[in-house]
This record gives C-alpha cells, sequence and structure tokens, in this order.
C-alpha cells in the first residue's frame, strides 16, 4: 500500500522535452504510461530541479495554445470550426466524457499538478538540499500547481460569486500525491487553495526568475483571480505592484508573440510585456540548436497564411468591432471576405513565444477594477489611453479626461477583448458579467446554460460521489 510513510510517491509519466529556457536542464524522461518510484527517481538536488522542469514542461504543453483555443470556442469570439468534431463539439457546447481534447486538457493539468506535488514530498529524500534552494523549489511547485487548478476551474465549474457562499461543485482539489481520486471540492474551497499557493510563491521568490515563475508572475496571477472575485481593490493593488515595479514595458508593435529562428534563440527576445508566458523556438543547449515547439496549438488551429482553412476563424461580431474604426491598426489581425473572418495574429511565425500574463492585460484589468470598485478614474482613463495610442496613434481616439466610471469600464472591456483575442481570457470576462448580474449571453443562449461548462472525462468518474457537469440545453 502506497503511503507517505514509506516515501512511495508514484511518478505519473509525461513524456517531452524539457521546457528548455535561457538557461536549461534536461529533465528525467519517462515514456507513456511508465510508472516509477519517486525515491528511484530522485536522489539528490538536481533531480529534483529536473522534476520541476517537467512540471512547467507539461505546463507549457497546455498553454501552447490548446487551453486558449477552447476557452475562446466557449466565446462569441469565434465562428463554427472548420472541420474539427472535438472542437465543434466544444463551440455547440456538447461535450460529453468521451470528448478527448477537452479530456486530454483535463488530464495534463492534473499531471502537472501532481508532478508539484510529488517534488514539494520529496525534500526528505534528498541529503544536499539547501534551505534556500528547498523553499525556491516549493515556491516554484505550488506556483504550477495554483495556475493548474486556476485554469481547471475557471473551465469545468461555475464561476466565484455563482452561489452565495461558493459552495457550488468546483473541481478535484490535489495537494496530495498518493491521495486516491477524489470528488469535486467546493469552488470556495479551490480558490482559497489557489490564493494560499500564489501568495507563497509571491512571498518567497524573487521578482525576476528568468522564464520560470517568479514574484511578479504570482501577483499577476493573483490580480486576475482577484477580479474574478470581485475584489477590486485586491485586483489593483496586485496589478499595479507589476506595473510599478519597472520590469516590464508595454510593447509598441502590436505583437507579443516573438518568433526566433535558426540564428535567433527565443529565449533572447522574450517580449517586454511579458510577465509570465511560455518560452518556445531555438534554444543553446549542450552546443546544439534545439528546437522545442511550445507555439503548435496557436499555429495550427489559427495561422491562414498557409492554410486556405483554418479550423478557427473569428465570429462576425468580431470582425463588426474592429470595422467600427477603419483606423484601429489592431484590424490587420483580421482577413475577411466578407463571410469568414481570418486570424492573421499568427502569420509568417512557424515557432514563438506564447505570453500568459502580460503588461497589457493588467493596465485594462488595473482600469476595470477602478471603474467597478472606485478608484482614481484618471489612472485608468490613462491605462486605455496607453493602449488607444499604440493602436490608433497618439491622442488620435483617446478617452477624454473626466470620463465616467460607466465610460471607462465600457471602453476597458472592449479593448480588453480587442487585445486579448486568441488568448482566451474573453471566457472570465463572460463569467464574470453574468455573476455580477448583467444580461450575458453567448450566441443566443444564456452564459450558464446546461452544457456552457465542460465535461469532466469518464476517468475522473473512478471517485466515489463524483458529480458531471449538465450536458446539452444551450441551443
Amino acid at each position: 500500500m502506497l503511503t507517505k510513510m514509506n516515501s512511495l510517491r508514484l511518478l505519473g509519466c509525461f513524456v517531452g522535452c524539457t521546457l528548455v529556457l535561457s538557461s536549461c536542464d534536461r529533465m528525467l524522461e519517462f515514456e507513456p504510461g511508465d510508472v516509477i518510484l519517486a525515491e528511484d527517481a530522485i536522489n539528490n538536488a538536481d533531480d529534483l530541479q529536473r522534476m520541476l522542469n517537467s512540471n512547467y514542461d507539461v505546463l507549457a504543453n497546455v498553454l501552447n495554445g490548446r487551453q486558449q483555443s477552447i476557452a475562446e470556442l466557449l466565446t462569441g469570439n469565434m465562428a463554427r470550426p472548420y472541420s474539427s468534431l472535438d472542437y465543434t463539439a466544444v463551440w455547440n457546447r456538447e461535450t460529453n466524457f468521451f470528448t478527448p481534447t477537452t479530456g486530454g486538457l483535463y488530464t495534463d493539468f492534473y499531471y502537472a499538478i501532481y508532478r508539484a506535488n510529488v517534488v514539494v514530498e520529496s525534500f526528505d529524500l534528498v541529503d544536499d538540499l539547501d534551505d534556500a534552494t528547498r523553499v525556491r523549489l516549493e515556491a516554484e511547485s505550488r506556483f504550477v500547481r495554483a495556475v493548474c487548478h486556476w485554469y481547471l476551474v475557471k473551465m469545468w465549474a461555475y464561476p466565484y460569486g455563482y452561489t452565495a457562499d461558493n459552495g457550488h461543485l468546483g473541481v478535484p482539489l490535489r495537494t496530495d500525491a498518493v491521495a486516491p481520486p477524489s470528488p469535486r471540492a467546493s469552488v470556495a474551497e479551490v480558490y482559497a487553495q489557489i490564493i494560499e499557493d500564489l501568495e507563497f510563491a509571491k512571498s518567497n521568490l524573487p521578482n525576476e526568475n528568468g522564464p520560470y515563475a517568479s514574484s511578479m508572475a504570482a501577483s499577476g496571477f493573483l490580480a486576475h483571480i482577484h477580479f474574478l472575485r470581485q475584489d477590486w481593490n485586491a485586483a489593483q493593488a496586485e496589478a499595479e505592484r507589476v506595473i510599478n515595479s519597472g520590469l516590464f514595458q508595454l510593447d509598441n508593435d502590436l505583437d507579443r508573440y516573438e518568433a526566433g529562428s535558426d540564428s535567433i534563440l527565443a529565449g533572447d527576445i522574450i517580449n517586454p510585456e511579458t510577465v509570465f508566458g511560455i518560452t518556445g523556438g531555438y534554444f543553446a543547449v549542450d552546443g546544439d540548436s534545439l528546437l522545442n515547439d511550445r507555439s503548435s496549438a496557436f499555429r495550427d488551429n489559427f495561422r491562414q497564411d498557409n492554410n486556405a482553412n483554418p479550423q478557427l476563424t473569428f465570429s462576425g461580431g468580431i470582425n463588426d468591432l474592429f470595422q467600427l474604426n477603419a483606423a484601429d491598426d489592431r484590424g490587420n489581425w483580421i482577413e475577411s471576405n466578407g463571410v469568414v473572418h481570418k486570424v492573421t495574429r499568427f502569420d509568417d511565425k512557424q515557432f514563438f513565444n506564447v505570453p500568459v500574463i502580460h503588461l497589457t492585460g493588467l493596465h485594462l484589468l488595473r482600469a476595470m477594477s477602478i471603474a467597478t470598485g472606485g478608484g482614481n478614474l484618471a489612472t485608468a482613463t490613462a491605462d486605455i489611453n496607453a493602449i488607444r495610442d499604440r493602436a490608433f496613434g497618439a491622442d488620435l481616439n483617446d478617452l477624454p479626461a473626466g470620463s465616467d466610471a460607466e465610460a471607462v469600464l465600457n471602453a476597458a472591456r472592449e479593448e480588453y477583448r480587442k487585445e486579448t483575442l486568441c488568448e482566451g481570457w474573453e471566457l472570465d470576462q463572460v463569467k464574470l458579467r453574468g455573476v455580477m448580474g448583467e444580461p450575458e449571453t453567448v450566441r443566443g443562449a444564456p452564459w450558464d446554460c446546461p452544457g456552457s461548462l465542460l465535461q469532466f472525462p469518464n476517468s475522473s468518474t473512478t471517485a466515489a460521489g463524483f458529480v458531471l457537469n449538465d450536458e446539452g440545453g444551450c441551443l
């Protein structure tokens, strides 16, 4: 029997290249389906670091456009997918426990959570671990665990605020590598653990940590999380901590997706807006130029310059939004023939870095928090105009000074929807507006209709008392 007492911690297996970053280590490599003992794989501090790197590896393989594409399909941003039955099921809000694309995403998030738990629970297996390294490894592991739990609860459960006490069903909460399959925890319980983990990471990681988790990255996620909790002051404070740090700058070329090449290493050109992101492309490893493809789902789903029929195209509503003002340079992100509205954000890019938390989003998040919860509207207006000046030219389409809270909120929401197209963040906005009581529909159906949540995979039902999401009823 597996117990903590005898340190028999099983490692779930996930094959893939190392998350190769600007400085990199090779991860422990396992074959798919292998089960090995942690005490056989982890013998020293380097092994723990490699295991942590493998957690980032799994995270990179879900935030390479997979999660973002599925989240976008649950909003009004996307037209019906071209041919993929799985993506069509998501768009139709008809996923079931046999839908492999959503089931695979769910499973991979829990792979990363599981491995993060293994790292935290394996410190007693290692003799050469100093206190500072131990704290950093725990903080980074808890960061990964928190981020994965948050994406899961956002997509498989109704949002924070859906019930008065947030006692409605969330997702299984995994903080123990050897715990048996568990039923769904409440949304309140999941969010409490997410915040606890991110606060630990925030307090115990440096402000700069290369492309790994950092204190600033923890604040960036906390800003989004508190925003969805309608804790406007906390959301503003976390966003401002990042904005005022001076470590990040708005990029004026409207392209956060930096691409490397054979001669330009991707790790050398991380976009200055990126607070936390996934780095992919060519990297120098042991004297070689190694390719890590961390953008495949963006490229394969959206890119149209080498695909006459991309899977994912914009809805007519998005095209209309950009047509409101022909001076908006972001209109170049769409190629429309009046019927099909193709995405051009990723044209001419084969391998590129993926920003997850970025400065543009935090500026607009702060503006929305101020407009909703109170605060200095001049600051919020400046946030919006910094984004508009980049898109339209300085002072050409600014929100007027002295605009009231309603005007600021509407402008910030519009800019946020435009700026985060293809990134999956609009789903958060839809659910937030819904729980705030605003009349919110998605393609003619209520935002919370049965089927609006992804269905859990069949494997999850092995837990006694596990409750699946309702299916159907949105059309």
